[in-house]
């Protein structure tokens, strides 16, 4: 099979994770600025009631917090962004958040404090971009927290305590449909990109890679091969007589004919080769790793495949195949010796293989 190449609408490669790591770097700066605007707002409270208890203890977790998020968080979430280690950091940093935030609420007087309402910020800032089992666990965590509080501490109004924690049980709730309705929105997404995908880069008579698409493969594989010194080989094929059959059966029967030996070629692929389609019926094979001893053997496999291909009439195929040799080397050019080798089988008699020797250059 053909490996998948992700397209964006100017043509440059792009891929989910990608987009991902885009998302997740926006929420991590969008998290440091909205939490240190809370841990400003945090300080205006403490500095409009003075007289309250613990105001020095509590503006040292503040800016505590804040150095936290900006000395440790920031920094270490950079890092880990692109890793397996994304979803547990942030889901700890909301953790964390929650616990500063309780710890605050507890010396600021208790479960009748006014700090205790922050506890709905980290459940619905997660809501924005964490896993709906992620956003579940943390809103229960919030609830458990100001159970502690209201539990551990002096209660004066039974019922405004009753009344903030139903509040944040709904805002839990609002923060775990949000997340819902934010994973049914991004499989959609995922549903259409797919399908945009497919269109733009999938030939629609064939199923192979369309000319622009197989173009971006073999750039990027020409750039993989200079940056790690592996050598890589182009595949060109073209169905003898392709005209003729065409002109004797009619478009549909050649149409039938040249599907046929395209899935031929794709049953013969390897997993990382990529198969696709320049122009008519003309073909080529991209194989990744593969030197110039290798191509050959590759390029008779595909050869088997297309002599026994299911099509509606007798065709035959003609190959030529050429490797990449060295960091001047272009893909166009390439792609030119393995026409050159395609054009020498068809010249030969065609139905057979041509390999493009490098000594050709010099002669």
């Amino acid at each position: 099979m053909d490996r998948e190449v992700h397209l964006s609408p100017a043509g440059g490669a792009v891929d989910d994770d990608e987009w991902e790591y885009a998302l997740w770097r926006r929420h991590l700066f969008m998290g440091i600025g909205s939490f240190t605007l809370g841990a400003l707002l945090l300080l205006g409270y403490l500095l409009l009631t003075p007289h309250g208890p613990h105001r020095g203890l509590l503006m040292a977790i503040d800016a505590g917090g804040v150095a936290c998020w900006l000395g440790v968080f920031a920094p270490v979430g950079s890092r880990v962004l692109q890793t397996k280690w994304r979803v547990p950091f942030f889901c700890l940093w909301s953790v964390t958040t929650l616990g500063l935030i309780a710890a605050a609420a507890g010396l600021d007087g208790g479960a009748e404090s006014p700090i205790t309402g922050m506890l709905v910020l980290p459940v619905l800032f997660a809501a924005l971009v964490y896993p709906l089992p992620t956003v579940v666990a943390l809103a229960v965590v919030a609830e458990v927290f100001y159970s502690i509080i209201a539990a551990t501490g002096v209660v004066v109004s039974t019922s405004r305590v009753a009344m903030t924690g139903v509040a944040l049980g709904l805002a839990g709730g609002i923060a775990v449909m949000a997340a819902i309705n934010r994973s049914a929105q991004d499989r959609d997404r995922r549903r259409l990109t797919a399908r945009l995908h497919k269109l733009a880069t999938r030939d629609g008579l064939t199923g192979c890679l369309t000319y622009q698409a197989f173009q971006d493969a073999l750039e990027a594989e020409a750039a993989r091969a200079r940056r790690h010194r592996r050598p890589f080989s182009v595949v060109m094929v073209d169905l003898d007589s392709f005209k003729d059959i065409n002109d004797a059966h009619g478009h549909d029967v050649g149409d039938a004919t040249l599907r046929g030996v395209v899935q031929a070629l794709l049953a013969a692929a390897r997993t990382t080769d990529v198969v696709g389609r320049l122009g008519g019926d003309e073909l080529a094979v991209l194989l990744p790793e593969t030197d110039a001893a290798q191509a050959p053997l590759v390029a008779e496999r595909f050869q088997w495949h297309a002599r026994s291909a299911q099509t509606p009439v007798a065709v035959t195929v003609s190959f030529g195949t050429a490797t990449w040799s060295d960091d001047f080397e272009s893909p166009a050019e390439v792609i030119r010796h393995a026409d050159q080798a395609l054009y020498s089988a068809k010249n030969a008699g065609r139905d057979r293989l041509v390999v493009w020797e490098a000594e050709r250059r010099a002669g």
